[in-house]
């Protein structure tokens, strides 16, 4: 029997965990740490990375690129159109 399968069945028999006992598990606390470090960028950072973004982005100028709304063309209230 291979030793991953039989690692995933002993694991099936355990209730999950609570949201508690997951948030003190020392992988969870590990993972955490390293993600804050990750995600860590000063205001500035991150206001000069979207200015950047904003000014290289392949849709600029372009209504019909992927990601905008479809503008419809405004339909006129003239009762004599009835």
């Amino acid at each position: 029997m291979n030793s991953k399968h039989s690692a995933r069945s002993a694991d099936a028999d355990r209730p999950p965990l609570t949201a508690e006992q997951f948030e003190a598990s020392p992988e969870f606390r590990a993972f955490k740490r390293v993600m804050k470090k990750a995600l860590k960028v000063s205001k500035s950072e991150l206001d000069e990375r979207v200015r950047r973004a904003k000014e290289t982005s392949p849709r600029v100028g372009n209504p019909n690129a992927p990601g905008r709304k479809k503008l419809e063309p405004k339909q006129s209230i003239d009762p004599r159109a009835h």
